[in-house]
């Protein structure tokens, strides 16, 4: 008699929900990479502070505004990205990349 431990077998079905859950994070991760290619953590700290703070002209707060658009456009279009897909990324508002480079 064998003894087989059949509790680790690796199904059809589990290495399909790997490969989505794994889809899933590498298009959550370039996600986070276009955003910070725009505009990094510390920009986006600095100008929620500034826009906080009343700092910046009514310009530069819509392009702020549009910025925080944006942001959460690009994660709803990987959350909603069909596994497998390519994701069809939003374009970056207009003027967001030169007032990030200013903080």
């Amino acid at each position: 008699m064998r003894n087989i431990d059949l509790s680790r077998l690796i199904t059809t079905e589990a290495k399909a929900a790997a490969a989505v859950a794994a889809a899933g994070f590498a298009a959550k991760a370039e996600c986070r990479a276009r955003i910070f290619a725009v505009v990094d953590e510390i920009a986006q700290i600095n100008l929620a502070a500034a826009a906080a703070a009343d700092r910046l002209n009514p310009v530069d707060l819509a392009t702020y505004r549009a910025g925080l658009d944006w942001i959460q456009a690009m994660r709803v279009a990987y959350l909603t990205q069909e596994p497998g897909a390519d994701v069809n990324w939003p374009p970056v508002p207009e003027g967001m990349a030169e007032l990030a480079a200013q903080f």
